[in-house]
């Protein structure tokens, strides 16, 4: 009867309501980063009120409808939402600050604030006093400046005087592609630049806690650095106190093309481990004494300890977004011991992400962020399985031992497969034999290099940390040249195109689905991530004909899956438009295809494309008319021009950012990453605020 069936669904509905009753808080934290997703995906910013004004009137709803259980169940995750759209929006209003509106050449005053390493040459960023003839309600707050190579950079605290060019935040250098103007506004730099003179360093000011931790960091660097020489203590300082700065690029890629990459960045793993340790160790210590032992909590003494010297190795270790991350997750576990919680369960980690997207709702836009949470999650998952407690070592031979290896070796497992879809999203990229050597990296991480790495830390003080640091450089030994290994294999890479951004929202969601609800209608979700896999390796995505970076300061065409750019180098941009093409770029080629050159401008001719002309002169446009199928220039086109195919000229560009052409359609189609970053506060705008 057809009413037997609709009795049957709505009983079999809610016996799945009944088991995941329990559960429903989980999705709050997953609603609340609905809420922020829904504001940056925004093409205008709406006005300041919107945000509370809808979490004002979900408030008062709630409450006049407060004793429906129906009300209160649709209402709250609404509510949620609200707030996540709400903590994005203020947060953005919160560090708005004064843009540099134009490229100018000037006398930069300020003092350092921070010094990175990098392979052009040391980069400082200097909170700004002076800068040239730019007035204070217009002048940036911060500003990121590469100086010479010949210059070394002054120590944090210093006040200095230099003369550079500087411009305002890159956009995109690909519509859709990272994006550098929304990252620097949040990290409150309105101008980037370059030095054109040496530094002249005026005097030395009160030096911040900042730049006294930065200089702490400098030099604990340079002690691992000179214990362990080479990539192996470059990697030690980078795993110890997060100065990544020394590691060499063939050390870099060797691990990214293995899939162990991860290990370079201090992030859950090595804070979990660093702070694990400590606990162990506090608590065998205290075990000692038998009065100790009996009387005193020792468990809640470690898990103290614990979180004290994890808060020293967060401030020691730069403080960086994925570092602040492990150190909120690794403390709520530590405090639901000390408070005497489980120290592992899906209600902390959602607590953790809560805590972490109200803080800075910036960061659940960004790889690192939704890896890690991908990964933690994935993990709880499985250990509320009760997999872990299956197979005791009693009775055994080294049994403890193999156990607490196999878990290991299967946490690696879950991890990978877990972050697989992102990396494939976010990289372009993925290390086929990742899985196998997380498999063997991570127990030597976590068994060998962080427990000694711990030691040195520890032994610092006494100047004793050769005694654990040779160990430690034994074991990133090892790991280093598995990493060379893996990377010399064949197939050790798979290069993807750059996936429309619904298939991964499609993925997260079915992942949550999986990992969050219990009984068998979790499973359900399998299909969908399948799906999502299929569609993020296949690659169906075309790409681009051409590709104009900013304002047609380089173009690049791909043509028969090879890249021809107007660049003698191979730089960042092309970089990443190789990867986001699925082009895979072979190891020691230091240059793509290039166009023909000369004073005038630079044209090619591409197979299936046609003559593509880039004209920087007026006296080549009437040649490049004549001939050019695709026209790209910044010089006011003539009258007479009988017009090519397509032709990008001053009024196409003049609005800045990337433009991405299709010509594979009766129709070229064009799409600008202006367009797709709309009307932002980050976006190229000017705005005023708190400095």
């Amino acid at each position: 009867m057809p009413g037997s069936g609709y009795r049957g669904a709505r009983r079999r509905l809610a016996g799945v309501l009944a088991e995941n009753r329990s559960r429903a808080g989980l999705w709050l934290p997953v609603a609340f980063g609905a809420g922020i997703f829904g504001y940056f995906d925004l093409s205008s910013e709406p006005p300041l009120w919107v945000g509370p004004g809808l979490l004002g009137f979900l408030v008062s709803l709630l409450l006049a409808t407060r004793r429906s259980m129906i009300s209160i169940s649709c209402l709250i995750p609404l509510l949620a939402v609200a707030a996540g759209f709400s903590a994005a929006q203020i947060r953005t209003w919160q560090v708005a600050a004064p843009v540099l509106k134009r490229e100018t050449a000037a006398s930069l005053t300020g003092m350092v604030e921070d010094v990175r390493v990098t392979s052009r040459g040391e980069r400082v960023i200097v909170r700004v006093e002076r800068l040239g003839r730019v007035g204070p309600e217009d002048r940036p707050g911060r500003v990121r400046l590469l100086l010479l190579k010949r210059d070394r950079a002054p120590p944090a605290g210093s006040r200095i005087t230099v003369f550079g060019r500087f411009s305002p935040p890159p956009p995109p250098v690909a519509p859709h592609a990272y994006d550098f103007q929304r990252v620097l506004y949040f990290g409150g730099i309105g101008a980037v630049g370059f030095a054109l003179g040496l530094v002249t360093v005026e005097e030395a000011g009160e030096v911040p806690l900042s730049g006294r931790l930065s200089a702490l960091r400098s030099e604990l660097s340079k002690r691992i650095r000179s214990r362990l020489p080479g990539d192996t203590g470059a990697l030690a300082a980078a795993l110890l106190v997060g100065d990544r700065d020394h590691i060499s690029e063939s050390a870099t890629a060797a691990m990214r093309d293995a899939g162990i990459a991860h290990l370079l960045a201090i992030s859950g793993l090595h804070m979990g481990l660093v702070a694990g340790c400590v606990f162990f160790f506090i608590r065998l210590l205290l075990s000692l004494h038998p009065e100790i032992a009996l009387r005193w909590p020792t468990r809640r003494l470690a898990a103290s300890g614990a979180i004290l010297f994890a808060t020293a190795y967060l401030l020691v270790s730069g403080a960086s977004v994925p570092t602040q991350r492990a150190y909120v997750m690794t403390l709520v576990v530590l405090i639901g011991v000390v408070i005497g919680r489980r120290a592992i369960s899906m209600r902390l980690i959602a607590s953790a992400a809560a805590i972490i997207m109200a803080a800075r709702p910036e960061y659940v836009l960004g790889a690192s962020f939704q890896l890690s949470f991908a990964a933690v999650i994935c993990l709880v998952a499985v250990y509320e399985t009760g997999l872990w407690s299956r197979y005791p070592a009693r009775g055994r031979l080294f049994g403890g031992f193999a156990r607490h290896v196999g878990l290991l070796a299967l946490s690696s497992l879950v991890a990978s497969s877990a972050t697989m879809p992102l990396a494939l999203y976010h990289f372009q990229k993925a290390a086929l034999y990742g899985v196998a050597t997380n498999m063997l990296a991570v127990p030597a991480a976590s068994l060998w290099i962080m427990p000694f790495g711990a030691a040195a830390l520890f032994l610092m003080p006494f100047g004793l940390e050769g005694l654990a640091l040779v160990p430690m450089g034994l074991g990133i030994d090892a790991v280093l040249h598995l990493a060379g290994v893996v990377q010399d294999w064949p197939y050790a890479t798979h290069a993807v195109a750059a996936a429309p951004g619904w298939v991964i929202g499609l993925a997260a969601c079915s992942g949550l689905w999986l990992c969050l609800l219990r009984g068998r209608v979790r499973f359900g979700a399998v299909p969908l991530l399948v799906l999502c896999i299929g569609v993020l390796v296949a690659s169906p995505w075309v790409p681009p004909t051409l590709i104009v970076a900013d304002r047609a300061k380089k173009i690049g065409v791909f043509s028969e899956m090879r890249m021809i750019s107007t660049s003698r180098h191979a730089g960042f941009a092309i970089g990443v438009w190789r990867r986001r093409a699925g082009v895979l770029e072979a190891r020691g080629e230091a240059s793509p295809s290039k166009f023909h050159c000369d004073s005038l401008g630079c044209a090619v001719d591409a197979p299936r494309i046609g003559s593509v002309a880039w004209s920087t002169d007026a006296q080549s446009l009437a040649e490049d008319c004549q001939r050019a199928d695709i026209l790209v220039t910044r010089v006011r086109i003539p009258d007479d021009c009988p017009m090519p195919r397509l032709i990008l000229g001053p009024k196409q560009i003049r609005a800045g950012g990337s433009i991405a052409i299709w010509l594979d359609q009766p129709v070229p189609k064009v799409v600008y990453s202006r367009e797709i970053q709309g009307n932002r506060p980050w976006s190229g705008a000017v705005t005023r605020g708190r400095n």
